[in-house]
């Protein structure tokens, strides 16, 4: 039988081992087709209907969460390369932005199936911008932009049940991010209370690597930030291990010139109006590493930054504060800086070109400083103890501070004129500063001082400080140099108290200075400060007004101390003044009508008191002191002043003062007494001396000589020895000044003699010693050509012949020759030089009414006032011609006197002496004529009352004879010697009361009549 081609094997027909087999294939292949099936749909719902759907949810959640439009164009998902991307995402409307996002793309890498964690492969966003913006206040919208967005957030988290928390031991989430890009992202900030804008741009951000998965921890992440601000490059770029232990990071942030103008208005935003902040210009440069590390409890984190800083071109202004300030470069180097651990530390710190103006003016009216609250400052004060005991130690550090080409200025406006001070070409170091106060500090300080008063050019002197100061407790030892220092813009300051103006002073030193405050009583036991100063000091040029009428007052070239060693310790001075130097020295001095020196009214009593002139003589009634007010009020200041003295005396040990030499050189001295009327003036001119060295705790008395002139001719001198500086005052001077003309004087006469001086002049010569609170002067007054004037009426003159004293001390050549000795005790109270002298004037007037032979001759002179007799003799014996050459002698110097003379003749002395004359010639008559017989003595019979007067009228006139011839025989005595007209011979005198007739023969005669007082004799009187 034949078969059919097409016919099929009966093998293949009938059911074989094989069949299962090949069922469980076919079975497989459909489920591999309806896998793939399925994969297919599920490809294409993720690719075509799922992106529309996810970009639909995306925008109705994110309005339900933020409260604003969310708008999504498009969403692209690549499921075969595990890839999505998101297309112009925006957040807010369109005219008002808050976020926009060009592209978002997203790959995930496929172990993220055995890891059971997310791991992205590439995370890229492209082009994000945001918008910020601040509102102004009581804006409706809230203080920024996102505010109605973040606060819809808020109410919606609020709105949500709380979720559970967190299991104890579960473990963090596992993640790893790879290839993390921001590419052109931009970030607008607009201020509208300040009108500011800022820009963000170019913004790049690099994170290539971010995982907490086991295996990826050891591997280090390269962050990289990159942007451009207001136009500056931003460069931060470092590595990190955020998820191992410690999570460190370390970041390296790079700025090049960031303008930091444009971000001023968050200064303004931020401080109060007083403080506000008004930044013109600046850059900032930077190139800092920032590493950060936590660490296990209780220690803190660890953040650390290193590296450079630079402010660069700044200029800002604040105008409450009154403040300017400018420079070239602020540079902070070698920084190395741990805040948290309170670590600071920088190799250096340079200014360069500062320019600070300061200005100091009177606060705004209603603006006072406010006080804390008294209960937050005890919490306040409590919280920052707490938090600075639980703190490190502070570590602060600087190795130097350098400011060069560095110009500081100050204002101060609270004064009238104002003044200026400015340190100019300033070069300060300072190395190194630390917060330990008690280690030295090395200063070097080089600037011109400039000072000036408003309206005046600016006068530069020369500043040098070098040495070391150790802040606390405050020491200094340094070389200090100042010179040229212009001391007028003390004189705003000095005004309010003092009468005078500064018009001209210039200050210098140069020296070294150690100088140490004494501890707190909290670090020690208190104490005064200790003080050394070395070297010289100058302060020259000085010139000082009357601030009423600018005329000069007190000034010298140059007033110098060489040598200067002055020391302060425990409250005991010791100082050596060195070589003192004074250069023409000029002062004007006066004594007003109460009797105080101008010098009184240098410094006022009463601030608020209109100025005083202290070059302009004062009335008496205007002169300080002249009210009844005043004095009840000095007397209770002077006790107080007394009585406190002691005891301040008793607290502080003397000080111990010494000098090695003084020199004057060119002096003057302008000098008005308008004690008197009319007023006195004389100016000592020439002034030239010296001192020798003189210690305060050294006996031995210095050497003094001094010389110059009164009115430019007479001259002046002073010289010995004295010694101001120990307990007691000791003096050994001999002062003389020649040919000075008495017509300056004629204010004084007129006032207390009464009489103007016409000429003359006066030399002096006086001894001034003390010893041991012991005065002992001579004052030697030689008088030349003295003339009287015309009588004036004074008041105070005395009523004493001036003119016969004058008289009676003037000698021949006009010469008056006075010695006034003075002696007295200085600590009695009671005791005065110059009213000793007053009072020895006084005598010598005094002598010239009641003893004028006394002051002529001396002390014996009482006895030259008349020419003795024997009763009843007229011739001169050699006693009275001895006296009349004295007298002759005298009367011959003093041309001016004349000389009265006197016969005198007593009636009982004279008398007797007559009678008995003629009871001698009668019985010598009586003897020679013959006697009647038986009479041998009979008693003369009693005369006659006739008789009787008769021998009185007689006897009478035989004693006016007799005291006449006296006179006659004085009178030719002297007119030998002197010349006739000098001699006047005034009537003759007889004293004294007659005895009777019948005991005048009997009566001795030499006796004097009892109580005459006037023996027979010539009495004189000088006119």
């Amino acid at each position: 039988m034949s078969s059919s081609p097409d016919a099929l094997p009966t093998s293949l027909l009938t059911p074989t081992p094989d069949a299962p087999r090949s069922r469980w294939l076919r079975r497989l292949a459909w489920s591999l087709a309806g896998l793939v099936l399925l994969l297919a749909l599920l490809v294409a719902g993720t690719t075509f209907w799922l992106p529309g759907w996810l970009k639909t949810q995306a925008e109705l959640k994110g309005q339900e969460l933020l409260g604003t439009p969310v708008t999504l164009q498009t969403v692209e998902l690549r499921p075969w390369a595990l890839q999505a991307r998101l297309q112009g995402l925006q957040v807010g409307p369109d005219a008002d932005p808050l976020l926009r996002l060009d592209a978002l793309d997203v790959q995930v890498a496929a172990e993220s199936l055995w890891q059971l964690a997310p791991v992205v492969q590439q995370l890229t966003l492209q082009a994000p911008e945001v918008w910020l913006r601040r509102n102004a206040a009581g804006s409706a919208e809230g203080p920024f932009n996102f505010s109605p967005a973040l606060q819809h957030l808020r109410d919606w988290q609020a709105r949500q049940p709380p979720s559970p928390p967190p299991a104890p031991d579960a473990a963090p989430a596992r993640f790893a991010l790879h290839n993390i890009r921001l590419e052109g992202g931009a970030l607008h900030y607009r201020d509208l209370p300040l009108d500011q804008r800022h820009e963000v741009s170019e913004l790049r951000i690099g994170l290539p690597f971010l995982s907490n998965l086991p295996a990826d921890v050891a591997i280090d992440v390269q962050p990289l930030l990159e942007a451009r601000l207001d136009g500056s490059a931003l460069r931060l770029s470092g590595q990190a291990r955020p998820f191992a232990d410690g999570r460190p990071a370390e970041l390296a942030l790079r700025w090049q010139a960031l303008p930091l103008a444009p971000w001023a208005s968050l200064l303004k935003a931020v401080l109060p109006p007083e403080q506000a902040v008004q930044l013109d210009s600046g850059s900032l440069d930077s190139d800092l590493t920032l590493a950060f590390e936590a660490r296990p409890a209780p220690q803190p984190p660890r953040l650390q930054i290193r590296g450079e800083v630079a402010l660069r071109d700044l200029k800002l202004a604040s105008a409450p504060m009154g403040v300017q300030a400018a420079w070239q470069a602020l540079k902070l180097q070698g920084l190395d800086l741990a805040p948290l651990e309170q670590h600071f530390h920088l190799k250096a710190v340079t200014l360069e070109g500062l320019d600070l103006a300061l200005r100091r003016g009177t606060a705004p009216a209603g603006r006072t400083a406010s006080a804390p609250p008294a209960s937050a400052a005890p919490a306040a004060a409590a919280s920052s103890s707490a938090a600075a005991a639980s703190q490190a130690p502070l570590s602060a550090r600087i190795d130097a501070l350098h400011c060069s080409g560095c110009r500081i200025t100050l204002r101060d406006e609270t004064v009238s004129p104002a003044v200026s001070l400015g340190l100019e070409a300033l070069d300060l170091q300072l190395q190194p500063l630390s917060n330990d106060l008690s280690q030295p500090i090395q200063l070097a300080l080089t600037t011109g001082l400039s000072t000036a008063l408003a309206g005046q050019k600016p006068v530069l002197g020369q500043v040098s400080v070098n040495g070391q100061v150790v802040p606390q407790p405050l020491s200094l030892q340094a070389a200090l140099k100042l010179a040229d220092i212009d001391l007028r813009v003390a004189q705003p300051y000095l005004a309010p108290h003092v009468n005078l103006l500064l018009a001209a002073a210039r200050f210098g030193t140069d020296g070294r200075l150690d100088l140490a405050l004494p501890p707190t009583p909290t670090q020690g036991a208190p104490g005064g400060p200790a003080l050394h100063y070395r070297g010289k000091v100058e302060l020259a040029g000085l010139r000082t007004q009357d601030s009423v009428n600018g005329a000069d007052f007190l000034g010298w070239k140059s007033l110098a101390l060489d040598g200067l060693d002055l020391r302060l310790k425990d409250g005991q001075l010791d100082a050596d003044l060195g070589r003192i130097g004074l250069d023409g020295l000029t002062a004007r001095l006066i004594l007003h009508p109460d009797g105080h020196l101008n010098l009184a009214d240098i410094v006022k009593r009463d601030q608020q008191a209109a100025p005083t002139s202290i070059t302009t003589p004062q009335s008496a009634a205007s002169a300080p002191g002249a009210t009844t007010g005043t004095a009840p009020v000095a007397a209770p200041a002077a006790s107080a002043t007394s009585s406190a003295a002691p005891g301040s005396a008793a607290s502080s040990p003397a000080p111990r003062l010494r000098w090695q030499a003084i020199t004057l050189r060119d002096g003057a001295v302008h000098f008005s007494d308008t004690f008197i009327r009319p007023n006195y003036s004389a100016r000592l001119t020439r002034l030239q001396g010296s001192v020798s060295a003189l210690r305060s705790d050294n006996p031995q008395p210095a050497d003094l000589k001094v010389a110059g002139a009164l009115d430019d001719g007479a001259p002046l001198s002073i010289a010995g020895r004295l010694h101001p500086l120990g307990p007691q005052l000791y003096t050994d001077l001999e002062a003389s000044a020649r040919g000075i003309a008495l017509t300056r004087m004629s204010t004084y006469a007129e006032r207390w003699a009464g009489y103007a001086i016409e000429k003359g002049t006066l030399s002096v010569r006086l001894k001034y010693k003390i010893d041991q609170g012991r005065l002992e002067a001579e004052n030697q007054l030689f008088l030349d050509q003295l003339t009287f004037g015309d009588r004036v009426d004074s008041p105070d003159a005395t009523q004493l012949p001036v003119q016969l004293a004058v008289s009676l001390l003037k000698n021949r050549r006009g010469e008056i020759d006075l010695q006034l000795p003075v002696a007295g005790t200085l600590s009695d109270p009671q005791f005065s030089v110059g009213g000793i002298v007053w009072r020895l004037l006084l005598n010598l007037l005094e002598k010239a009414l009641t003893a004028p032979f006394s002051l002529l001759f001396g002390d014996g002179g009482s006895e030259a006032a008349q020419v003795d007799f024997a009763a009843g003799a007229t011739e001169l014996d050699t006693a009275a011609r001895d006296r009349l050459d004295g007298l002759a002698a005298k009367l011959e110097d003093r041309p001016a006197l004349k000389l009265e003379v006197t016969g005198h003749a007593d009636q009982v002395a004279d008398g007797a002496a007559l009678a008995a004359a003629q009871a001698a010639s009668q019985a010598a008559a009586n003897k020679a004529a013959p006697k009647p017989a038986g009479v041998a003595s009979a008693v003369a019979p009693a005369p006659s009352a006739s008789a009787a007067a008769a021998q009185e009228a007689a006897r009478r006139v035989a004693l006016q004879a007799l005291a006449d011839r006296r006179a006659d025989q004085v009178m030719a005595y002297l007119s030998a010697k002197l010349p006739p007209e000098r001699i006047l011979i005034t009537r003759s005198v007889v004293d004294g009361a007659p005895a009777p007739l019948a005991d005048a023969a009997s009566a001795a005669p030499s006796t004097a009549s009892p109580g005459a007082g006037i023996r027979p004799s010539v009495q004189f009187k000088l006119k």
